[in-house]
């Protein structure tokens, strides 16, 4: 699924994090202003990235715009890890993502920050994106995706921890690539993901579906 479908379906109702965890949107540091130094810095990496992305970056930057979801985070650990051969998993992904589309929304609505493309129209996604749609750049998606799911990958094999943490750093700024965000974005949604484990770690129905989910995994990998 796209950002732009996550944000354009019907209100989640939460399952695993509270009701009011939309209202935690305030505690994400905020985008830098419109006219900042930053934000000319960040639209120059753009500018740097397009005349320098090798073909193999590109077509890596559009897979993972592709693809959202754990099971994008997890190919390092190979071809075993699918949802169709992990149900437990796919189940608890299910739940989270769900999650990620009552909060990230949520803190979209609430910075209305313009993509990359609508700021200076002179960029182009390489990842197929149109300008003209809501200002929605801040956090990211994708982002949060990412990094969500290395933080629950990183808790079922915290052998792989790091690489986990690594994965979803270049998810990230495979977004960046895209020119579908700056690189500003992608440590909002390191926040915006640690405040969602924050208020899900502790619900019984995730403790429980993550427990099936950490079995299966460990057992597909022979761990």
């Amino acid at each position: 699924q796209t950002c732009a479908l996550l944000i354009s379906r019907a209100p989640k109702i939460p399952i695993f994090v509270s009701p009011a965890i939309a209202d935690a949107v305030v505690l994400i540091t905020p985008p830098p202003a419109l006219d900042s130094k930053q934000m000319s810095q960040d639209v120059a990496e753009i500018y740097a990235l397009h005349r320098s992305a090798t073909p193999q970056e590109i077509a890596a930057a559009n897979w993972d715009n592709q693809h959202e979801s754990i099971f994008a985070i997890a190919r390092i650990l190979g071809d075993k890890f699918t949802a169709e051969s992990l149900p437990a998993t796919a189940k608890l992904w299910a739940d989270v993502n769900n999650d990620i589309g009552v909060f990230v929304p949520a803190a979209k609505k609430f910075f209305q920050h313009p993509r990359p493309y609508d700021l200076d129209p002179n960029i182009k996604s390489i990842c197929g994106s149109k300008p003209g749609g809501p200002r929605n750049s801040y956090p990211s998606g994708h982002g949060t995706t990412g990094y969500l799911s290395a933080l629950v990958l990183s808790m079922m094999i915290p052998e792989k921890s790091a690489a986990f943490r690594a994965r979803a750093d270049e998810y990230g700024h495979n977004r960046v690539i895209c020119g579908d965000h700056y690189a500003a974005d992608i440590p909002a949604s390191k926040e915006a993901a640690e405040l969602l484990m924050g208020n899900m770690i502790g619900n019984p129905r995730f403790q429980q579906e993550f427990a099936a989910a950490k079995a299966e995994i460990r057992h597909a990998l022979g761990m």
